[in-house]
């Protein structure tokens, strides 16, 4: 009996110590893909590879093995077909319980998807079928392909296209098959810096990835987070329903209260959630309340209204305080117009920034900021037109300002935009040398950079960096409508500037999901730069060339010298009134005279005027800032003479006119005002073509 009970014993022992050593086994993953995968590039690669990382990651409960190949096709007709590799044979004897497939960037090669095309659902089908057939209950995760820059020699043509074809297809083999997808793209097309030779990751950026990876595999993305536009004394954007967006971990529920109303929403496999937020009533302060797990985020003194975004260069970031309006200003505080100000971490004057400052702008930190009150911080444009609405509407004003000193239009657009440009892509990666930015603007950032130790160095003038390092961060906060004062670092190209602003107006309403989305910008002021009448005559048509944005015009507040007048009182007053007649549908005169039509009346032009009620001169003299010229480019300036509504200009004898222009000097002596003091912008009227 006692032999039976020790032999039972015995075998029970056995059992129990093969069942731990069974559980004690290492979950094997699989790293499959190509040089990205393999860590081509990459110093020490058998360390610094996403995968070598990704196991530190993991833990010794993982086992995580990298059978990249470089070159490798996912098309098994590709010119390098993964599945004749020897990484393919090792993965498949490795048994995995994880795979993550990242192939597919290969095959945007000319030899590949031109004509194979139709191949691609069908072969990766058949990976994911084979990596099954080994262990029917393998977890996959399939990649959506890491960026190629626009820098690489294939990118204009086909791979841009291409590239983003495959990603399309990637999205739908995951639905199709039931594997989870892995997003590459978006997390690191906002960062060049990380990937040298535009397609394959340095160390850092295999870290990053490893990182990236462990959070789906884990579904651990850090917890609860929220840009940093939430906080205490925000402005929410009065509405039928008020988007509230961060971060969390996949699955999990985060619940949304503000005031009396809440709302809860599943974080999505990408760690992203965004709730809406119905009928609350305008007004506050309010408390905010965002839990998630065990995670709670309270923001107080919140506040629902109307949120306009402020952008541009100097102009628009030009203090409150050091404008001439600052002492009728200064007392006192108003608690309904608040301010979250996106202020750099270092100014772009004319010195070398330090490693920590060079650091920071690569990872897209470029930019601290929080909501507060006090006005000396204040864009003085953005101040003035705040309080003027916020006297005619009565509602809380809220102000986002994302503005930089020097910044030209570029740096507002994302980069998806400008790439997809057949003219506009050229300027991406050669930018510190192309002619399509600004001499200046480029100088200035050779300086900022002096002690620059990479050739992937960023800086905040790059065409699309603003845009990464804050637009990217607020949207989708909504917004009223934006305010625009930017142009003084463009003026060398006014026909380019066009195009790029075309591109960003588009862009800002698709990203917005609002077509109609208000923009008003500052026409600007005179200046003794030669550039500048040509680029403010481009402004005038650009206002009337796409809808529901308007013009605010600064002719007649320039400083001949100063590329920073300081009346900005009157710029701010002149957006909002563009604002209250076009967005409140308030009855005011909103905008200047505009030249309507010019007729010949014996020997003087009759020009007649839209929005030209009691038009009259600033000073009470005759009108200042026309000219004349004829079809051989002959220019005769003359004084005007106000009679019935209409301006009369005396044509000289034998002089055959072809155009009427005002306001074309670079500091301009131009006079013309409307009954509200709204003057006439530097404009060229032809009489034929």
């Amino acid at each position: 009996m006692q032999r039976i009970f020790f032999l039972v014993i015995t075998l029970f022992i056995s059992c129990w110590n093969c069942h731990c050593l069974m559980a004690q086994q290492p979950i094997k993953v699989a790293c499959i893909g190509n040089s990205v995968t393999y860590g081509a590039g990459i110093k020490d690669r058998e360390l610094n590879s996403y995968p070598a990382r990704l196991e530190k990651l993991l833990g010794e409960a993982y086992t995580v093995k990298n059978f990249g190949h470089s070159g490798a096709t996912l098309l098994r007709n590709g010119h390098n077909p993964y599945h004749l590799t020897d990484q393919y044979a090792e993965a498949l004897s490795f048994q995995p319980d994880i795979a993550v497939i990242h192939l597919g960037l290969n095959d945007t090669d000319p030899r590949n998807w031109p004509n194979y095309q139709l191949d691609f659902e069908g072969d990766y089908s058949r990976l994911i079928d084979t990596l099954r057939s080994i262990n029917p209950e393998i977890e996959i995760h399939i990649a959506n392909l890491s960026p190629i820059f626009s820098g690489h020699p294939r990118f204009k043509s086909g791979t841009r296209e291409w590239h983003q074809e495959i990603r399309q297809k990637i999205k739908g083999l995951a639905k199709t098959n039931k594997v989870e997808l892995i997003d590459f793209y978006e997390p690191f097309i906002s960062r060049p810096d990380l990937f040298p030779d535009n397609i394959h990751p340095n160390s850092a950026g295999a870290e990053l990835m490893a990182k990236l990876v462990y959070a789906y595999l884990k579904k651990d993305f850090g917890g609860l987070s929220m840009p940093p536009v939430f906080g205490t004394g925000m402005v929410l954007q009065r509405g039928d329903s008020i988007p509230i967006f961060g971060k969390g971990d996949p699955g999990k529920l985060v619940e949304v209260r503000l005031s009396d109303k809440s709302v809860q929403i599943k974080v999505n496999k990408n760690g992203d959630w965004k709730a809406y937020l119905r009928n609350i009533s305008a007004g506050g302060p309010y408390d905010l309340e965002v839990r998630h797990d065990h995670q709670v985020l309270n923001f107080s003194e919140v506040m629902v209204g109307d949120v306009w975004l402020s952008m541009g260069q100097s102009n628009m970031a030009f203090p409150l305080k050091s404008s001439l309006s600052w002492p009728e200003e200064s007392r006192g505080e108003n608690k309904d117009l608040h301010l979250f100000k996106f202020s750099p971490i270092e100014e772009t004057s004319n010195m070398a920034w330090d490693s920590l400052v060079l650091q920071r702008v690569n990872e897209l930190s470029y930019f601290e900021g929080s909501w507060h009150i006090d006005k000396s911080e204040f864009s003085a444009v953005a101040y003035h037109f705040g309080r003027t609405i916020q006297k005619e509407v009565d509602v809380p004003i809220g102000l986002i300002q994302i503005a930089l000193g020097g910044t030209s239009i570029e740096s507002f657009i994302d980069r998806t935009v400008l790439e997809g440009d057949e003219l506009l892509v050229d300027m991406m990666d050669t930018w510190v040398t192309s002619d399509f930015i600004m001499p200046w603007v480029r100088k200035r950032a050779k300086v900022n950079l002096s002690n620059k130790w990479n050739s992937t160095q960023r800086h905040p003038y790059e065409p699309a960096y603003i845009y990464e390092a804050a637009i990217h961060d607020i949207i989708p906060y909504e917004v009223k409508g934006i305010l625009w004062y930017q142009g003084e670092s463009n003026t060398h190209n006014p026909g380019l500037y066009s195009r790029l602003f075309q591109n960003m107006v588009k862009d800002y309403r698709e990203k917005w999901n609002n077509p109609l989305l208000p923009i008003y910008f500052v026409q600007l002021p005179g200046m003794s730069r030669p550039s500048w009448p040509y680029f403010r005559n481009m402004q005038n048509g650009l206002s009337k060339s796409i809808l529901n944005i308007g013009m605010a015009v600064s002719l007649d507040i320039g400083d001949s010298l100063d590329v920073h007048p300081r009346a900005k009182k009157e710029v701010g007053k002149r957006l909002a009134l563009l604002a209250l007649s076009k967005t409140y549908q308030k009855d005011v005169l909103a905008e200047g005279p505009q030249i309507l039509e010019v007729i010949p009346e014996g020997n003087n032009l009759a020009i007649s005027f839209s929005n030209g009620a009691g038009l009259k001169t600033i000073d009470g003299g005759p009108v200042l800032g026309f000219e004349l010229l004829n079809a051989r480019g002959n220019r005769i300036a003359t004084k005007g003479l106000i009679q019935g509504g209409k301006v009369l200009l005396q044509i000289p004898s034998g002089f055959d006119v072809s155009k009427v222009v005002y306001g074309f000097q670079p500091f301009s002596s131009a006079n013309l005002v409307n009954k509200a003091d709204l003057p006439l912008g530097t404009t060229v009227y032809k009489l034929f073509d």
